[in-house]
C-alpha cells in the first residue's frame, strides 16, 4: 500500500512539474516592459517554491539547508552536485540572478530555447571540446562580471546516489581566470529522487554549502580535486543527520 501511494504521489507530482513549467515560464519570457530582470527572476523563484511546496505536501520530500553563513557576497563559480532536478530549484531560490551551463539540446524546445536567451544561461553542446570550454569561460567572465552567479554541474550529467566521474574543466579554467573562487554544494538528493527515476520518497534532502574554495596557487586539476573530494566526501556525512 505504501508503495502504491509512493508511486501515485510521484506521479501527480510529476505532471505537476511539468504543468508548473508550461504555465509559469511563459511569464518570465515576456518582453519588456512588462517583465524586468528583477520580476523576471522572482518568476523562476516563484517556480522553483511551487515545486519545493508540492514535493513537501505531495511526495513527503523536503529540504534543509546547511553552510548559509558559507555563502560570499561576491557572487563567484558555483560547483553543485548533480543527482535530479531539486538542485534547480534550490539553485535558483538561493542563488539567483544566476547563469547556468546546461545541454544545447533543450534549445530545440521553444520555451527552453526562450528561457535560455532571457536568463542568458550558457548552452554547451557534448562533445564539442575545447570549443564549448572556451565558450563557457568567455560568456562566464562576462556574467561574472556584471555580478551573476555561475552555476555548473561538474560532472556534466546527473549520476546515481554516490556515483561521481570526472569534472570538466570548463568551470575551474573560469573561476581560475577570473581569479574567482568555487562555492562547493553538496547533497544527497539522489538518495530520494532516482536519476532519472519516477520515483520520490519521503525524507528529508539536505544540501550543504561549503567554504570557498580559493583558486590562487591551484592549479586547474588541484581546484577539481578539492572540490570534488569535499562534495564526495560530504555526501558520507550529511547520511549521519
Amino acid at each position: 500500500m505504501r508503495n502504491l501511494k509512493i508511486f501515485l504521489c510521484s506521479l501527480v507530482y510529476t505532471v505537476l512539474l511539468f504543468a508548473s513549467f508550461i504555465l509559469i515560464a511563459p511569464f518570465a519570457l515576456l518582453p519588456s516592459p512588462f517583465m524586468n530582470e528583477n520580476r523576471r527572476w522572482s518568476v523562476a523563484r516563484c517556480w522553483a517554491d511551487v515545486n519545493l511546496y508540492l514535493l513537501e505536501h505531495l511526495c513527503g520530500l523536503k529540504y534543509e539547508l546547511l553552510g548559509k553563513e558559507n555563502i560570499p557576497e561576491e557572487r563567484c563559480v558555483l560547483f553543485i552536485k548533480h543527482s535530479s532536478v531539486m538542485e534547480i530549484f534550490i539553485g535558483l531560490k538561493y542563488f539567483s540572478p544566476s547563469s547556468w551551463v546546461g545541454k544545447y539540446e533543450l534549445m530545440y524546445l521553444p520555451i527552453f530555447r526562450g528561457a535560455y536567451k532571457k536568463f542568458r544561461l550558457i548552452p554547451v553542446k557534448r562533445g564539442m571540446g575545447r570549443t564549448e570550454v572556451n565558450k563557457v569561460v568567455n560568456q562566464g567572465t562576462t556574467l561574472l562580471a556584471e555580478n551573476k552567479w555561475i552555476i555548473i554541474f561538474p560532472e556534466g550529467t546527473r549520476m546515481p546516489y554516490k556515483q561521481t566521474k570526472k569534472y570538466g574543466l570548463s568551470g575551474s579554467l573560469l573561476a581560475k581566470g577570473t581569479e574567482t573562487p568555487v562555492l562547493p554544494i553538496s547533497h544527497n538528493a539522489g538518495r530520494y529522487w532516482k536519476r532519472r527515476g519516477l520515483l520520490k520518497f519521503p525524507g528529508t534532502v539536505y544540501f550543504s554549502i561549503g567554504s570557498t574554495v580559493s583558486t590562487k596557487d591551484k592549479t586547474v586539476d588541484e581546484i577539481n580535486k578539492t572540490v570534488q573530494t569535499w562534495i564526495e566526501n560530504e555526501i558520507t556525512v550529511i547520511d549521519l543527520y
